[in-house]
């Protein structure tokens, strides 16, 4: 029998699953809106409230929107309406279910450590700017591509090192992307 000490990681057994950062589910904002239009609904209904309580003048709405719709028939306009409120129904269920975009790369260290495309990209940037011969460090991080930009003056610049620079930050995440460098000469220019 193992004891484990307060100083040893708490590792998660198989049978638990690690869930990656992601964004904010696209219910969240339809369910957002729904909420405004039930909070609507609710003034309606304390003003209704009020008329029926003699606090107001006037007829209650909801009473006289249920007259309405009780004196509607069939007309040719309700068609699109109906073929409109199914495809706001679909539209509803897909951004229900969809699956939420991943804001965050793995890295390879360990388990549920993770890391934002914007840190890689600025250590990436860090790391090229102090080898010798470079002057400055561009990096755009995506899922898939790393591409670095860097300035550099090409006497003093060596491409080799800066080539494995970038493959090395690159190799710290778990699925390292495609990694792209590109040098731009920023010799000093003589004036005449």
């Amino acid at each position: 029998m193992t004891t484990q000490t307060a100083l040893e990681p708490d590792h998660a057994t198989d049978s638990e699953r690690v869930f990656p950062p992601a964004a904010l589910p696209g219910a969240a904002i339809a369910g957002a809106a729904l909420g405004l239009a039930f909070i609507a609904l609710g003034a309606v209904a304390v003003r209704d409230i009020a008329v029926r309580a003699n606090w107001l003048d006037g007829q209650a709405w909801s009473v006289t929107a249920a007259q309405w719709i009780a004196d509607l028939r069939w007309q040719n306009w309700m068609w699109p309406a109906a073929v409109g409120a199914i495809v706001v129904g679909l539209v509803l269920l897909w951004i229900a279910v969809k699956p939420r975009r991943r804001t965050h790369l793995a890295l390879a260290g360990g388990d549920g450590m993770w890391t934002r495309p914007g840190d890689v990209a600025r250590r990436c940037s860090a790391a090229v700017s102090d080898l010798p011969g470079v002057l400055d460090a561009d990096t755009v991080v995506t899922r898939r591509k790393l591409t670095c930009t860097v300035g550099v003056r090409s006497q003093v610049a060596d491409r080799a090192l800066i080539d494995s620079t970038v493959a090395a930050v690159a190799a710290d995440l778990l699925s390292p992307p495609r990694v792209v460098v590109r040098l731009r000469d920023r010799a000093p220019r003589s004036i005449r």
